[in-house]
């Protein structure tokens, strides 16, 4: 009987730690557990708003801290975006308008601030205003909870997805930009696309070509075209799609940029074709914030061969000239 006991004991211990851990969202936060309360409801790792009606929602999400220290933690309403290596994150910042974005997650309720000392749990309530024009697909959106002290070490999201007929809307990819950025102390140039339809895109395959024009092209010498073929299994809906080029150690050039690529996914082909101007004070901003960058000298070289023949030439004229006088 005892034995029986015990064994029925673990087994519901099991059960409640499964219960707990699959209502739990993702969170890389050392020490903090992030929970949406969504109720009734089969799907517990984010909510989900049907917008037939518009109006208020109220949406509450649960925050512990286990760590040994008091946190503060912001929750910063946003929309999904897509990441470099084709995930969906919720930590960047999205405004209405962009990517085709008619009205953004952050302009439908409020950033929350909340400080919570070891061992503390507080709920925290949204109240998200609905547009009063219809969601056409879905409007894929979030919360973003990161500790304020720390701000880049980690983050926890609680994923909001609103739509009023759920009805499957194909994405439509285009060139947004092309743009710089440092990451751990190493300068990167990303060609940015668009998914500008409230739609999930599937396996999205992408050849991308960047080249640096340069009057050196002319003698093939010129900086070799920056190549990137990647899949991204998924892409967010009216999002930006990051295609990253690492640097690693070479500084970023000013001139301009020749972009090339072509995108596919399932039948659906799109090509692009742009160029871009890099300038000083771009390149400068860059450069300074990253380290052991090696410069390359080429022009140097090649300028002072050309100075060594011209002065060559010079000697050789002057000698022909003097011999015949």
């Amino acid at each position: 009987m005892k034995k029986f006991t015990w064994v029925l004991s673990i087994a519901l211990f099991a059960i409640m730690i499964f219960m707990i851990s699959s209502n739990v969202a993702k969170a890389e936060i050392n020490g903090v557990s992030v929970t949406p309360l969504v109720g009734d409801s089969d799907i517990t790792d984010r909510f989900q708003i049907i917008s037939k009606d518009s109006g208020t929602r109220k949406l509450k999400i649960s925050i512990s801290n286990f760590g040994v220290r008091r946190i503060r933690l912001r929750v910063q309403p946003t929309n999904a975006t897509t990441s470099a290596d084709g995930k969906i994150v919720y930590d960047s910042s999205v405004k209405s308008g962009q990517f085709g974005l008619k009205t953004a997650f952050r302009d439908m309720t409020k950033a929350q601030s909340v400080t919570l000392n070891a061992g503390q749990t507080k709920d925290l309530t949204f109240k998200v205003k609905l547009p009063n024009e219809r969601v056409k697909g879905l409007m894929m959106a979030g919360f973003n909870i990161y500790d304020i002290s720390q701000p880049n070490n980690g983050n926890a999201s609680v994923p909001v997805w609103i739509t009023e007929d759920n009805k499957a809307v194909g994405g439509i990819l285009k060139l947004n930009s092309l743009s710089l950025g440092v990451d751990h102390y190493q300068p990167h140039m990303y060609v940015n696309l668009e998914n500008n339809q409230p739609g999930i895109m599937k396996k999205v395959i992408i050849h991308m070509n960047v080249k640096r024009k340069s009057w050196l092209d002319r003698f093939n010498m010129g900086p070799k075209s920056m190549i990137a073929d990647l899949t991204y299994p998924k892409v967010a809906p009216n999002s930006k799609i990051p295609i990253d080029f690492n640097q690693n150690n070479t500084p970023i050039k000013t001139g301009k940029y020749k972009v090339v690529g072509v995108a596919r996914s399932g039948k659906a082909i799109w090509n692009f074709k742009k160029t871009y101007t890099i300038t000083e004070k771009q390149a400068n901003d860059i450069n300074k914030r990253c380290r052991g960058l090696v410069y390359d000298k080429t022009i140097t070289y090649v300028l002072i061969v050309l100075v060594l023949v011209s002065l060559i030439v010079l000697i050789f004229w002057g000698l022909w000239r003097q011999n015949r006088s």
